[in-house]
């Protein structure tokens, strides 16, 4: 999946084409964390793997993980310690 401005993985994950669930945005992290810094800072043209193999443990943790991260608040640089632990 290539970003496009407005983009986060909130939106992406919510995708029917994805995983039409907006709690599964953590897979999304979790699949491509040696590219994402900060699961708040996507940018356009980033590339992302979107793999469907997770087992349902994983599918069970991730919406888990996604239900108890606090809001989005805005920032612009990378937070030094991340709402989510993989």
């Amino acid at each position: 999946y290539f970003v496009v401005k407005g983009d986060s993985l909130w939106k992406i994950s919510g995708k029917s084409n994805i995983y039409n669930d907006s709690f599964k945005w953590p897979l999304i992290y979790k699949a491509n964390k040696s590219i994402i810094e900060d699961p708040d800072l996507i940018y356009p043209r980033q590339k992302f793997e979107i793999r469907q193999n997770f087992s349902d443990e994983e599918i069970e943790d991730a919406v888990a993980k996604a239900k108890e991260t606090e809001p989005y608040r805005p920032h612009t640089e990378p937070r030094k310690s991340l709402p989510i632990k993989y």
